[in-house]
């Protein structure tokens, strides 16, 4: 007896008003997966492209586990310390990232006050600034939380108290601390004395390292303070210009700044806006000498130069350079700007390397985290183990994702398609640009999903790339044959289509239309396409998100088989909603429609990672109600793109939201404070009870109290199939007329909605 389950497609019946704890933060779901049969620890992490490692003790256990920051999203991902000695285990866990604040950019986790809990050292969080912030770690209820450090400056009232400021040449005066927002500096004990120092290039400096040393102790204030002094302007005696592959020009006297001529105060070797655009720069003791040796990666090459420290931790002079780092073992060539990483992987108790692509424009983003282990006895020998640590345990796709959900094969089970802009290709660095969609079969149970990659390349999509990309599914049914037909966003800002001609509940088969019209709804660039009636008046219309952030309402004005839309969208902006953030005019809108039992309700995703929703819709410019501007706390970084199906069957919606990353993350649509640690419990939501379920030719409805009640019954489609009235509660409900698959049975009593699924199957 085949079972036919339901076809999903972004506008469902969905059982909870979102306005109910829309301050509260989405539980995440973990769902099994696999790729090239390769089952995956972090399926739905969300990815990795430009990651940041750093050691902090996040539960107070005194076991250091990992904290990344990807500043391709500015997004914090946890992972608890479960490995063994030798061993590099973890264990995703999202809840402690709840309590970082909003970083950007750049971000190390450092003891400074060396009280067991990290603080952050970390770009400024205001808006065009280029100066350093610094949070300070605490421990609540056994969890690392954070507060801005506020620095004293007596001498000057106007100096902001939350950035680093340091004493000028001039007596009285004080300079703030300038990095470049493309740097990572470093925060690390240079000198010895038990304190943390920074040694960074300024921003308008290019050629040479500044030392800012941290003279607390000196002063008298411990560990607990952070009062910075510049005391050098050519750490490490070397000039950098950045115009060369790891290669930098060595001073041959330690009293010299090279070149030794001109100096660092020849203005015309120091122009950093035009010759070095960036560089990351990691201090350490790599021949265990006890002084800091320097790693500096570069944004315009591929490489790390390693800088050996000749001098002493009072005076830094670079007397050796390997430019093809680690000479010893496989070269770094990570496209570009490599950043590198010092810390304890495999709990050996050595510090090893991770190397990562510090530019947000076109890197490498798959093969995107080297693992250099530390193999020494003393010292330090790195030696590669894998260019895609954590990243080959996630579901990654490159750069940008965008998810849609839907019964492909026919076989009941909710599978999952999943657009890309593409990926970093090796022998083509200029292009990143190659789309496709990806299929995930999902090959679990109704109440267990599980998702295998089986296809790279459905429908052929990548014929259209490199020269189209961004490629944004949707489902829908545009013909009125009651099967999902498939339209696909990109980034000219149109649409391909393609129409299903297997009928409902069969496994899908496409082909292509190639009708004029679809080419010609151009919305401009990144166009994100859903299928909804949104006028009312029984056509599908398409609604469409964009580049510069509005979304766009297309009106049909054909027949249910016919459709036909115009050029030019009816309404640019609909119901007023905008995701463009104003600094730079981006949006990235990309929505996607909800049936509650209220009405539908807009969710869109956005540049900035937030859900936003929207209630009493219409084909209106007028502004929609909003219910949230970000729903359900979950911010996965840059580029939200959410779609929403029941996955597990049990009568509540799942969000799976794609992300700049590349990756995919799943919530349960049931809201639980964020705060909480590990485990929450929930105030049980009314039962309705359907029995026998699955049925095929009645069902009887047990409400949790007798009452009398209205109920309605819709489809996988969202349409009304039925509907009625009862003066008691238990009641019985004829499905012999229904056709076999999934419905929705709401009831409404004693004020209260509930809503329970039902399948409906052969006799």
């Amino acid at each position: 007896m085949r079972i036919s389950l339901p076809i999903f497609f972004p506008v469902l019946i969905f059982l909870a008003h979102p306005a109910l704890a829309q301050d509260e933060m989405f539980q995440r779901m973990e769902v099994p997966a696999s790729i090239n049969g390769k089952n995956l620890k972090y399926a739905f992490a969300g990815g990795l492209n430009n990651a940041q490692f750093s050691s902090a003790d996040l539960n107070n256990d005194g076991i250091q586990d990992l904290v990344v920051f990807d500043r391709a999203g500015n997004v914090v991902l946890t992972f608890l310390n479960d490995g063994t000695i030798g061993v590099n285990g973890y264990t995703y866990a999202p809840e402690y990232a709840c309590n970082f604040p909003k970083l950007v950019d750049y971000a190390l986790m450092r003891d400074y006050n060396q009280d067991g809990a990290a603080d952050i050292f970390c770009a400024s969080l205001q808006d065009g600034s280029q100066e350093m912030q610094v949070f300070r770690g605490y421990y609540e209820n056994n969890m690392l939380k954070f507060t801005p450090f506020k620095f004293y400056y007596p001498i000057c009232p106007a100096c902001d108290p939350y950035l680093i400021w340091y004493p000028s040449n001039q007596p009285g005066f004080l300079n703030n601390l300038s990095i470049a927002k493309t740097d990572i500096p470093s925060v690390d004990d240079i000198d010895g004395d038990g304190d943390l120092d920074i040694v960074t290039f300024a921003a308008g400096n290019t050629t040479h390292l500044w030392f800012l040393r941290n003279e607390s102790v000196e002063k008298g204030y411990g560990l607990d303070s952070l009062q910075f002094t510049r005391v050098d302007d050519c750490w490490g005696k070397f000039y950098e210009n950045g115009l060369e592959a790891c290669r930098a020009t060595l001073s041959d006297d330690p009293n010299c700044c090279a070149p030794c001529f001109g100096g660092p105060e020849d203005e015309s070797a120091d122009d950093r806006e035009a010759r070095h655009p960036g560089a990351a720069v990691l201090t350490y003791d790599q021949d265990n000498d006890g002084d800091k040796d320097l790693l500096l990666g570069n944004l315009s090459f591929e490489c790390l130069g390693m800088f050996t420290n000749g001098g002493s931790t009072n005076q830094a002079w670079m007397t050796g350079l390997d430019t093809l780092f680690p000479s010893y073992d496989v070269l770094v060539q990570l496209y570009t700007f490599p950043a590198a990483y010092h810390l304890d992987i495999d709990n050996d108790g050595k510090k090893d390397l991770l190397i990562s692509p510090n530019s947000k424009s076109i890197s490498e983003d798959r093969t995107c985290v080297w693992y250099y282990r530390n193999t020494a006895s003393t010292g330090t020998h790195f030696e590669l183990q894998t260019k895609s640590l954590f990243v080959d345990e996630m579901i990654d796709l490159g750069t940008v994702t965008h998810p849609v959900v839907a019964d492909v094969n026919g076989d009941g089970l909710p599978d999952l398609v999943v657009g890309n802009n593409g990926y970093y290709i090796p022998f083509d660095p200029g292009n990143s640009n190659n789309s496709s969609l990806y299929l995930f079969l999902n090959v679990g149970t109704p109440w267990q999903p599980r998702f295998d990659l089986v296809d790279t390349d459905w429908l052929g999509m990548s014929q259209y790339s490199p020269n189209d990309y961004d490629f944004a599914p949707t489902f829908g049914d545009i013909d009125g044959d009651n099967d999902l037909d498939l339209l696909i966003g990109n980034y000219g800002g149109w649409l391909y289509c393609f129409r299903n001609t297997a009928g409902p509940n069969n496994p899908m088969t496409f082909q292509q239309d190639f009708n004029p019209m679809w080419v010609s709804m151009d919305v401009g660039s990144s166009s994100t396409p859903v299928i909804f009636d949104l006028d009312g008046d029984g056509l599908n219309d398409i609604l469409m998100g964009e580049f510069q952030g509005n979304i766009n309402f297309f009106k049909n004005t054909g027949t249910a088989t016919q459709p036909a839309f115009s050029n030019q969208p009816s309404i640019a902006k609909i119901g007023g909603v905008d995701t463009e953030i104003i600094v730079n005019g981006v949006g990235y809108s990309a929505p996607t429609v909800v049936i509650t039992p209220d009405g539908p309700n807009l969710i869109t995703g956005g540049v900035n990672g937030k859900i936003e929703v929207y209630d009493n819709i219409s084909a209106t410019a007028d502004p929609f109600s909003e219910i949230s501007l970000n729903w359900g706390n979950t911010d996965d970084g840059e580029r939200s793109s959410p779609a929403f199906a029941d996955l597990d069957f049990d009568g509540i919606l799942e969000m799976v939201d794609g992300n700049l990353r590349g990756g995919l993350n799943i919530y349960k649509t049931v809201l639980v404070d964020c705060t909480t640690p590990t485990t929450t419990v929930d105030t049980p939501a009314p039962v309705l009870q359907l029995s026998p379920n699955p049925t095929s030719a009645w069902v009887r409805v047990q409400l949790p109290e007798p009452a009398p009640a209205q109920w309605r019954a819709y489809n996988a489609l969202g349409q009304l199939m039925a509907s009625g009235n009862s003066a008691d509660s238990p009641f019985s409900i004829s499905v012999r007329n229904w056709e076999p698959g999934v419905y929705f049975v709401e009831v409404t009593a004693a004020g209260q909605h509930i809503t329970g699924k039902l399948l409906v199957r052969y006799e």
